[in-house]
C-alpha cells in the first residue's frame, strides 16, 4: 500500500478481497514505463474511492467478509472468514468441525420411546434436528438441502429429512458447498468492483480471476484423465479415459455436431409440420445488469434465475392457451456477466403471434417503466426468413459460440467461448434446453443398440437406423412409442439414484448398458487385472482401496444399503459420534465392532 491520506483513513476498513484487488492492480501499474510515486498514489486513491462504493454490495452478499464493527462470527467454531474460505486445509478443518456439531445436535435431540416422550415422535425430533442444522450451515452461508414443503405421509417426510441430515453431516458435501461459494464470492467481487465488461481495462462475460481458475480446473481435469482408465469388472477389458471421453458428447466437438444434428432435424420436422420458426431474444431488467446504475447488486446466478422464472411463466401461458411449439434455448451471458437468453421456436402459423404476444408480455412485465416504448432492450423477435437461410444457419452460431467457437468468423471466438464456458461453470448455469422433443437420452441409448437388439420389430429398426444415420425428424416421428429404462439403487445419503440401462418398446426392454465398468488408476491396471483372475475363482474383488472394508461391510450387512450409500455414515462413526440410521436405531463404532442402541 502507497501512503496517502485516504489511504490512512478507509483501506483498512475494506473487505480483504477488496484490499488485495487494489494491491495488485497497483502492482500492474509499477511494471509500466515511468511509474512514479506521485500518479501511483493518485491511481490507487481512484481504486479506493471507487472499492468504497463496491465493498458495501459485496459484504451484504457474503456476511463473512465484513469488516464493519458488530459482525457476528459462529460461536464454538473457527468461524468462516475470507483466509479460511480460500484455504483448503482451513475449509477441511471448518467442515470437520461443522460435522462434530451436527452430530451433537442429533444426539442431543435422541430421539426416545418412552412415556415422557410419545408426544413427540421421530418426525418432531428429525425436524427440530433438521432446524438447528439448517440454522448452523446460514451461519457460515451455507444453504441447506431444499425439502418438499408437502409430504404425502410422514414415513416419506422421514426419509427425505434423513437424506438431507445426512448430507450435512458429509465433510465431503460440506466441501463442495464451500468451494463453489469460494467461486461465487471471487466473482461477485470482481464484478462489483468493475473487472467485467466491455471496456478496455475489463474482461467480457467473466473475470481474468475466475477464467484462470476455471483454467487451472481444466488442466487439472486433464491429469485426471490422463491418469485414469476405465476396467470392464467382469472381462478385464481396458480402455484409457481420454479415449473413451473423445467418443462422447463430453468432448465439446461431439457436443457442437449433436446439436447441429438436432436443429437441422427440428427445421425439418417443423417444413413437414407447415410450422414458422422465430427468433426471440430476452434479456433481463437493468437493474441485474452490473454494468448499469440502476444494478441493484443481484448476483449473475440471482439474475439467471429470475429470468428462468420468467420463462417458467411464460411456458404456463403457453400450455393454458394450448398453443403447441418446439425448439431450443441458448444461457448467453452479457459481457457484464449478466444472463440473457436465445430462443429458436417453431410454431404453427396460426399460433404464431400468440406465442410472441405471451412471450413479450412476461419478459417486459418486471419494471415496465423503465422501457417506454421502446421494448427491444428486453425482448425482440425475428421472423425466420427462408430466402436468407435456414433456421439452422442462423442457430449455428449461438451453438458454437457457447461451446467451442469452431467455424465462426471472429479471430478470437475460440477465446469466447472458453470465456463463455467459463461463466456457466463458475455460476452453474445451464447453457442448453431443447423442449417439444423426444429425450436426447433415448437417441443416445439408440444408437448405442445395434441391428441384433432391434430385429425383433421392424419399426424399432427404423427409429435404431433414424438415430444411427443423424435422422432427427425421422427419429422425432418414430419415437413415440419408445422411452428410456432406468434402474434405480441408493446413494450415498440413502436417496433414490437411477442409472439409465437402455431403453423400452411397446414394453420390451432393450438392455445397452449391460457391462459394469470401473475408473481406475492406469497405475493399477495389472494389480486390478489379478485380483480379476482371483474374482473368476470365487474370491471377492474391488476397485475400492478402502481401509474401512469392515466397518462399510458391517453397515451394509445392518442398513440393507449399497456400498455408496454408507459411506456418508463412515466419518462420523470413525470420530467416535453415534448416528441415527431411522427412527428406531441409532449406531456408533467401537473396539472395531459396530454397536446398535
Amino acid at each position: 500500500m502507497i501512503p496517502t491520506t485516504l489511504a490512512a483513513q478507509f483501506y483498512s476498513k475494506l473487505p480483504v478481497i477488496v484490499r488485495n484487488d487494489i494491491e495488485y492492480q497497483v502492482g500492474l501499474r509499477k511494471k509500466r514505463a515511468k511509474a512514479t510515486f506521485a500518479n501511483l498514489s493518485k491511481f490507487q486513491d481512484i481504486l479506493i474511492k471507487k472499492a468504497l462504493k463496491s465493498a458495501p454490495l459485496i459484504e451484504d452478499k457474503f456476511r463473512f467478509a465484513e469488516t464493519r464493527a458488530g459482525h457476528r462470527k459462529p460461536t464454538g467454531l473457527m468461524g468462516l472468514d475470507h483466509h479460511i474460505l480460500m484455504c483448503d486445509s482451513s475449509l477441511e478443518m471448518l467442515c470437520g468441525q461443522l460435522m462434530q456439531k451436527h452430530v451433537g445436535i442429533i444426539d442431543s435431540l435422541q430421539w426416545q420411546d418412552d412415556s415422557e416422550s410419545e408426544k413427540r415422535t421421530y418426525l418432531d425430533v428429525l425436524q427440530a434436528a433438521f432446524s438447528l442444522i439448517r440454522e448452523s450451515l446460514g451461519d457460515v452461508c451455507i444453504v441447506a438441502p431444499s425439502l418438499k414443503k408437502k409430504f404425502d405421509s410422514d414415513q416419506e417426510a422421514e426419509r427425505e429429512i434423513e437424506i438431507a441430515i445426512r448430507r450435512c453431516i458429509c465433510p465431503d458435501w460440506m466441501m463442495r458447498k464451500f468451494l463453489f461459494l469460494r467461486a461465487q464470492y471471487i466473482e461477485y467481487a470482481q464484478i462489483a468492483m468493475g473487472r467485467v465488461g466491455k471496456k478496455a481495462n475489463q474482461r467480457k462475460y467473466v473475470s481474468a480471476v475466475s477464467f484462470a481458475n476455471w483454467k487451472t480446473k481444466q488442466r487439472e481435469a486433464l491429469d485426471y484423465i490422463e491418469a485414469m482408465a476405465v476396467m470392464n469388472v467382469e472381462t478385464g477389458e481396458v480402455f484409457n479415459l481420454d479415449e473413451v471421453i473423445k467418443r462422447t458428447t463430453a468432448n465439446p466437438e461431439n457436443r457442437r455436431i449433436e446439436m447441429m444434428v438436432r436443429s437441422r432435424g427440428n427445421e425439418e420436422r417443423a417444413l413437414d409440420l407447415g410450422y414458422e420458426g422465430v427468433f426471440v431474444n430476452w434479456t433481463l431488467p437493468s437493474k441485474y445488469h452490473p454494468n448499469s446504475h440502476k444494478w441493484n447488486g443481484a448476483t449473475v446466478k440471482e439474475g439467471h434465475q429470475n429470468l428462468m422464472n420468467q420463462w417458467k411463466r411464460a411456458r404456463a401461458r403457453l400450455a393454458k392457451c394450448e398453443i403447441d411449439y418446439f425448439g431450443f434455448r441458448v444461457a448467453e451471458p452479457h459481457k457484464d456477466g449478466c444472463s440473457h437468453a436465445h430462443m429458436f421456436l417453431f410454431c404453427p402459423k396460426n399460433q404464431i403471434k400468440a406465442l410472441v404476444f405471451h412471450l413479450r408480455e412476461v419478459a417486459i412485465e418486471e419494471d415496465r417503466a423503465e422501457l417506454g416504448d421502446d421494448i427491444s432492450p428486453r425482448f425482440t423477435v425475428k421472423y425466420a426468413d427462408p430466402s436468407q437461410g435456414g433456421a439452422t444457419a442462423y442457430i449455428a452460431k449461438y451453438i458454437s459460440k457457447n461451446i467451442n467457437g469452431k467455424h465462426m468468423p471472429e479471430t478470437e471466438a475460440e477465446e469466447s467461448a472458453y470465456r463463455v464456458r467459463a461463466w456457466a461453470s463458475t455460476h452453474r448455469i445451464r447453457q442448453f434446453q431443447a423442449f417439444g422433443s423426444p429425450s436426447v437420452s433415448l437417441w443416445r441409448q439408440l444408437r448405442r443398440a445395434d441391428a441384433t437388439d432391434t430385429a425383433f420389430d421392424e419399426q424399432l429398426e427404423e427409429l435404431r437406423q433414424a438415430a444411427d444415420n443423424s435422422r432427427w425428424r425421422l427419429f422425432c416421428e418414430l419415437a413415440k412409442n419408445a422411452s428410456i429404462e432406468y434402474e434405480t439403487d441408493l446413494g450415498k445419503y440413502g436417496e433414490t439414484t437411477r442409472r439409465v440401462i437402455g431403453f423400452s418398446w411397446l414394453g420390451e426392454i432393450v438392455e445397452t448398458c449391460k457391462a459394469q465398468y470401473a475408473l481406475v488408476l492406469k497405475k493399477d491396471v495389472s494389480r486390478l487385472a489379478f485380483d480379476l483372475k482371483k474374482t473368476r475363482s470365487g474370491l471377492s474383488w474391488s476397485t475400492e482401496n478402502n481401509c474401512n472394508s469392515g466397518l462399510s461391510e458391517a453397515l451394509m450387512t445392518l442398513t440393507g444399503w449399497s456400498y455408496q450409500g454408507v459411506q456418508c455414515l463412515i466419518a462420523p462413526l470413525l470420530r467416535g459420534a453415534k448416528v441415527p440410521i431411522d427412527r428406531y436405531q441409532s449406531v456408533a463404532w467401537k473396539n472395531n465392532r459396530l454397536v446398535t442402541y
